[in-house]
């Protein structure tokens, strides 16, 4: 015989401001967004530092944006999986990590792994604030989403 369903206790919901998580989910996209925008202002010093060409100090960018996109799927996955405040500090450490590993790097290599970690960060956030938005407002995904998304293109 089985537990009655009626019996089954399941812990209370926490209370949540859905516009609270919504701001937090953008104030967050606004700061990963810094390792993208900011490369620009880098470039020059970076190749005069680490004594590279332009172009291979570009690869850094170039690791940085394919590991910032081409994992998302996985790092969706892992959001819906171990849930999205762990997978969000995670991402977050990861940001931070990147851009201080990034700054301290003496040879193109470590530039490249810095910032390729990143850019792991800086997706597994993205995905994580967006998707946040998508749950708590299903009767206004559009405008949620579009906020969440132009954090992280306009500052």
């Amino acid at each position: 015989m089985g537990v009655p369903a009626a019996s089954i206790s399941t812990p209370a919901p926490r209370a949540v401001n859905r516009w609270g998580q919504l701001f937090a989910g953008v104030v967050a996209t606004m700061a990963i967004s810094n390792l993208q925008y900011a490369w620009i202002l880098f470039t020059k010093p970076l190749t005069e530092s680490l004594h590279a060409s332009l172009a291979l100090v570009q690869v850094a960018f170039s690791a940085f944006i394919v590991a910032g996109t081409w994992l998302v799927p996985l790092e969706g996955y892992l959001v819906d999986r171990l849930g999205p405040r762990r997978m969000l500090s995670i991402g977050g450490v990861l940001v931070g990590l990147g851009w201080i590993g990034a700054g301290g790097a003496t040879t193109v290599r470590e530039l490249i792994f810095w910032y390729t970690l990143g850019g792991v960060g800086v997706g597994v956030v993205a995905t994580g604030t967006v998707g946040n938005a998508l749950k708590w407002f299903p009767d206004h995904r559009g405008l949620c989403v579009g906020l969440t998304a132009a954090a992280y293109a306009r500052q």
